[in-house]
């Protein structure tokens, strides 16, 4: 099989990628273009996250009138109310374990 003169070549290949929509680099530099062909990331990152889930408390905000009540809320509050009134709660900003060490030392 005999050769084709170089400038038939790359007639040729022009062609093709004229045919099959690719991008012609007759001196085969690097142009990047395997990079700017894949799928931008930017879509699937920001469906990785499940969409906001609305809150009880947002809705009772944005409707006052309505008395709701978030049982988890109120249970937490009156864990809190029981554990105060048996001397098991925590202490009131600044009157903690730290701040009663940093106090002894000043003496």
């Amino acid at each position: 099989m005999a050769l084709l003169p170089k400038p038939r070549l790359l007639k040729l290949q022009e062609l093709t990628c004229s045919l099959f929509n690719t991008v012609y680099n007759p001196t085969s530099a690097r142009t990047g273009n395997k990079i700017l062909k894949q799928r931008l990331i930017g879509p699937s990152i920001v469906n990785w996250y499940p969409a906001k889930m609305i809150k009880l408390k947002e809705i009772s905000n944005m409707f006052p009138d309505f008395d709701l009540v978030d049982q988890g809320e109120q249970r937490r509050l009156d864990d809190i109310a029981r554990r105060k009134r048996r001397g098991k709660g925590a202490p009131k900003k600044g009157q903690g374990k730290r701040a009663i060490v940093a106090a002894s030392k000043k003496k």
